[in-house]
């Protein structure tokens, strides 16, 4: 089989002298990179890609010459076609044909199950003109015995997460005939970060245990395995380790070695023992766009809520076609927002009739969703025009969502790396995005946090966007309040949100999502645990943040019962201890 070598990349000078807004190579093609003819066709065509990305025009070469890479770039710069491409390019190349009776070649680990669908499609819109590699997908929540039956019939490039991929590498005895060529680890950080290292380790040891040793001696069938991440880590630094041979690290400015065969731009390791692979530890700087505008809102705790209605319903007044996404701290947090802001009526200052305060289309995404709505809501906010989408971290990772304006950080991620994964999800390919990060006044230090790592935000204009709504009572405009729960319009609104949250159902989802809150509150790690203390909030005012009348002690109360009643139960489920009888004398 007959494999196209890539073609000499421009240098670093050429590199420079044509880089265009958006970090767009002008006069770098695909294919100059060594791509397939019909590939750079489809690139343009069905993706839109005009020409590649830094990231895309730096890998593509290296992942063609057949070398392990560790690639490490900001989110929303092109990682998956960097790595699908090449991979396409090769299999499309080989001669004869390969078959699906051939098995899978390619394998494409993600952590989440929409991640999984999102590299399924590009796969799809890439094979176009490719029809005999076939694309396929396994992942968690899908029946896992139609999976089998496609397996078996044959996978050519197969999108997976770790789970369901370890489970039929067990048990579906046709799967991975030894054909193996290239094993892909994208969002490789939050693989591991969802507890995925025991999984990946036994996969790995599975799969070389079943690798084909007669075709290994050939060069072009070496295996050739590729990590992906845009924020780097000790986990990631052990995994790469287990798995790449002397790689290729691309993204890694502050560790960038010299060499002779490769351009200058490309982070080369020539030799393992002199240059071992090393990860930037905690302190280096988070890979972000530069033209993502980074703003944050101190907000007092008893007047979040209201604040949050207040930008979003500015936010959508000031353009009704955008798309914006709210990241919560929990499942349960997501249902009760979703539920409030799809059906919150408010009435209007000039007219005593309530509305709807939100009249976009609003949606909702976490992992205790079912598959099919999971599904479908990730779908829906890919092609809705205007659309509020509410989520946890589930879709914080690699999730592209075309035309995201606005990220809204109403909870603070519980890794401070998360962060970087939230607002990827806007300022995509060159384009510009804005976001908006929720503090209180506790919480304030979190900023020279991120200062640390390179990250700087300016303060959101609060104050002007609560005086732009009608007040009923005109003569509080000449007013300055001392703070933001003064404002007369929050005041009002907090109001009408306790009125509505006393309704027994939406009462019921304020509760759960308080005591998930504290909870998840508690379980910000490393440096963060400083920043982030339950001891320092009011739980009273935690409880008005999510419109709740009642004092905090009253549902700690319920929480106290509830755990009560859990260890009645399990001390009636255990047998009765003997006693102990002494006999006499």
């Amino acid at each position: 089989m007959a494999v196209r070598r890539p073609k000499a990349l421009k240098t670093e000078e050429d590199t420079k002298n044509n880089k265009t807004k958006g970090d767009v190579f002008a006069t770098c093609s695909f294919s100059s990179l060594g791509l397939h003819t019909n590939l750079c066709d489809q690139l343009r065509e069905r993706l839109g890609f005009e020409a590649p990305t830094q990231v895309q025009a730096q890998a593509i070469p290296v992942i063609l010459s057949g070398r392990h890479v560790l690639v490490n770039a900001s989110t929303g710069t092109g990682k998956t076609i960097a790595y699908l491409a090449p991979v396409i390019h090769h299999l499309q190349n080989y001669n004869p044909r390969i078959q699906r009776s051939d098995g899978t070649f390619a394998l494409v680990l993600v952590p989440t199950r929409e991640l999984c669908l999102q590299v399924h499609e590009i796969l799809q819109k890439l094979l176009h003109r490719f029809h005999w590699i076939v694309p396929g997908y396994v992942m968690g929540g899908e029946n896992r015995s139609k999976e089998k039956s496609r397996l078996r019939k044959g996978i050519s490039i197969l999108v997976a997460t770790p789970g369901r991929l370890l489970d039929h590498l067990k048990n579906t005895s046709s799967f991975m005939r030894s054909k193996l060529r290239w094993i892909i680890f994208d969002e490789a950080d939050r693989i591991l970060e969802l507890g995925f290292g025991k999984e990946i380790a036994e996969i790995l040891d599975i799969l070389d245990s079943r690798k084909d040793k007669t075709v290994s001696c050939v060069p072009e069938f070496e295996r050739q395995n590729l990590l992906l991440s845009a924020t780097l880590n000790d986990k990631v630094n052990n995994l790469a380790k287990m798995s790449l041979e002397n790689p290729v690290m691309i993204g890694l400015d502050d560790k960038r070695v010299r060499s002779t065969s490769l351009p200058e731009h490309l982070i080369f390791n020539t030799d393992a023992s002199e240059h071992p692979l090393k990860i930037t530890g905690p302190a280096a700087d988070y890979n972000l766009p530069s033209q993502l505008n980074q703003k944050y809102v101190k907000a007092p705790c008893n007047s979040r809520l209201a604040v949050l209605l207040s930008i979003l319903k500015h936010l959508f007044d000031r353009a009704t076609s955008q798309k914006i996404v709210v990241f919560f701290s929990t499942c349960d947090a997501v249902d009760f927002h979703y539920t409030l802001l799809s059906e919150f009526q408010f009435s209007r200052a000039e007219a005593e009739v309530k509305q709807k305060f939100l009249t976009c289309n609003t949606l909702r995404l976490h992992g205790n969703m079912k598959q099919e709505d999971r599904t479908a809501t990730f779908q829906a906010f890919k092609t809705d025009k205007s659309a509020l989408f509410l989520c946890t971290d589930v879709a914080a990772r690699g999730l592209d969502f075309p035309q995201v304006k606005c990220i809204i950080q109403y909870d603070s991620p519980g890794d401070a790396t998360e962060y970087v994964h939230r607002v990827g999800r806007t300022a995509r390919l060159g384009e510009k995005g804005d976001s908006l990060l929720f503090l209180q006044p506790v919480e304030m230090e979190y900023l020279n946090h991120l200062e640390k790592h390179g990250v700087s935000l300016s303060e959101y204009p609060l104050s002007k966007v609560l005086d732009s709504f009608p007040i009923h009572n005109e003569k509080h405009r000449a007013r300055s309040f001392i703070s933001v729960d003064l404002h007369p319009w929050v005041a009002c609104l907090q109001k009408a949100l306790e009125a509505f949250s006393s309704q027994p159902n939406v009462k019921t989802l304020a509760q759960n999502a308080f005591c998930s809150w504290v909870r998840a509150y508690t379980a910000h790690r490393g440096e963060l645990k400083k920043i982030f203390m339950v001891k320092k909030l009011h739980l009273g005012h935690v409880a008005k943040s999510f419109a709740l009348r009642e004092q905090p002690s009253l549902v700690n109360k319920s929480i106290q019962k509830q755990a009560k009643r859990k260890r009645d139960e399990k001390q009636r489920r255990q047998p009765p201890k003997k006693r102990k009888v002494f006999k006499k004398a």
